[in-house]
């Protein structure tokens, strides 16, 4: 008998229910993903290697909790299930899990469709809210990976961080990728001053930023977006030079610390004003005077990219501006990235073909909601309960993120059957309410503790969901690249 079938023969006697893709063998040990009886997962162990995981042991096999710190050591033993840059890769696609739940319906759901995932993708803000760390958002998607047997490679995205700290605090946690938030070194005053209020901001921008500014600027037409006014690179300037400086400074730290291969990626879409391709070409510009060539740029597109919910917009001036904007990441040679994408279905066929499959793309809400639904379907009363806590405690939530759908077009849940639960995940209103309630949700014992167990019941529910519902952006995105 091999080490291999002895190891499956052993768990099977011990009442272990191994996931038949988990089962791998490196440097004379054998590991694999068990559910016990009765219980919850494990990471099964044996072999030479077996010391460096925590556990209990019996008849050969040691029993490993599913800790960020076994999580570590299956990194170090099997690296496919630790992130890694997605350089050179055309089409990556961010998939946030808030739960730890996600990603062996993650694997599942990007088969086929050759895009390099970005499984772990957090903020600092989702972080707080759900109260966990880098460090367990990767060891969630290293153990999923090990579930499923995929070994194409993952990304870790420290998203949406602001400070030279929390780039340190991700990198330190494995993060493969930063995404950039620069918003509060962006003067959003601008987008409501006259020409006359734009010069009194102007004039205190430091001389030799202002003489840089209009010898690159103005001295005649520029690739791609032709000439550009004084009073155009005036507003420009007073909006984004900090923002640049920010980004610059922020890069180089990131070159001083990191000790793997990280991408680079700069949001500016965090204002209240859509991104002109002359801002985005600014920015890209002063980046590239700088040495600096991000992975990945999001503007803000024209149109609303609320959280939750489909596109609200005009499709022809996001499609003519989507355009403009890709052909400054051509010029500058990086992908567009497209944040909030959960549920974007109707910009997705524009994406795909403008870019040509080059792109990244972000969800997160999606899984989140997903859950719900198994929960709408399989528990019932704990629906709605969840559902009522969370439209009266919506205002608390959007202290966190802007929507605008009103809680007045959500139907009397008290009016409604059993059986009509899984619409309100469909119908806007309802479906954002949710969205923005999870950290609330989950700081409440009397939901967590039965959600997580009933998604652990009904994993391949969940699976099957995130399948069907993230398969869909895929279909859309890749359709027409």
């Amino acid at each position: 008998m091999s080490a291999r079938d002895g190891f499956i023969e052993r768990a099977g006697a011990q009442a272990l229910r191994i996931y038949p893709n988990s089962v791998d063998e490196a440097q004379g040990t054998i590991c694999a993903i068990a559910r016990e009886e009765g219980g919850g997962k494990v990471l099964l162990v044996s072999g030479e290697g077996a010391g460096a995981f925590a556990g209990e042991g019996r008849d050969g096999l040691l029993r490993c909790p599913l800790t960020k710190e076994n999580a570590a050591a299956l990194m170090t033993l099997f690296p496919y299930t630790k992130p890694v840059s997605h350089r050179g890769r055309p089409f990556t696609f961010g998939l946030g899990d808030r739960l730890g739940l996600a990603t062996p319906g993650h694997v599942r759901a990007i088969a086929g469709y050759g895009c390099f995932p970005v499984f772990a993708q957090q903020s600092i803000r989702e972080l707080n809210l759900t109260g966990r760390t880098f460090a367990d958002v990767i060891a969630a998607a290293a153990f999923g990976v090990f579930q499923e047997g995929y070994k194409g490679g993952y990304g870790a995205d420290g998203d949406h961080l602001k400070t030279k700290d929390e780039i340190t605090y991700a990198l330190r946690s494995g993060c493969s990728m930063i995404t950039l938030d620069c918003s509060e070194h962006i003067d959003i005053r601008a987008a409501a001053l006259s020409d006359e209020g734009i010069e009194a901001l102007y004039a205190e921008i430091p001389e030799d930023v202002r003489r840089h500014y209009e010898e690159t600027y103005l001295a005649g037409p520029l690739p791609v977006i032709g000439a550009m006014s004084p009073a155009e690179l005036r507003r420009i300037a007073v909006v984004f030079w900090r923002a640049v400086n920010h980004a610059v400074d922020c890069y180089r730290h990131i070159q001083t610390i990191r000790t793997i291969d990280v991408d680079f990626e700069l949001s500016i879409d965090e204002t209240l004003t859509i991104t002109t391709p002359a801002e985005h070409f600014v920015v890209a510009n002063e980046l590239a005077l700088n040495a600096i060539r991000p992975d990945s740029m999001a503007p803000h597109f024209s149109g609303a990219f609320e959280k939750g919910v489909e596109y609200a917009g005009n499709l022809n001036d996001f499609a003519r501006d989507f355009v403009a904007h890709q052909r400054i990441a051509d010029h500058f040679g990086y992908k567009l990235s497209v944040h909030s994408g959960s549920d974007k279905f109707s910009v997705f066929s524009t994406v795909g073909r403008v870019t040509k499959g080059h792109v990244h793309v972000k969800t997160a809400g999606t899984n989140w909601l997903e859950a719900l639904a198994v929960v709408a379907e399989r528990d019932p009363a704990l629906y709605r309960k969840a559902h009522k806590f969370a439209i009266e405690h919506r205002g608390e939530a959007e202290k966190y993120y802007h929507v605008s759908t009103n809680v007045n077009e959500i139907p009397n849940i008290d009016l409604q059957s059993d059986a009509y639960l899984p619409e309100y995940l469909k119908i806007p209103a309802s479906r954002q309410t949710l969205h923005i309630a999870y950290g609330l949700l989950l700081a409440e014992p009397w939901f967590r503790e039965p959600f997580f167990a009933l998604l652990d019941a009904h994993e391949e529910d969940y699976y099957a969901r995130l399948v069907a519902h993230i398969g869909k952006h895929l279909r859309y995105v890749t359709a027409e690249a």
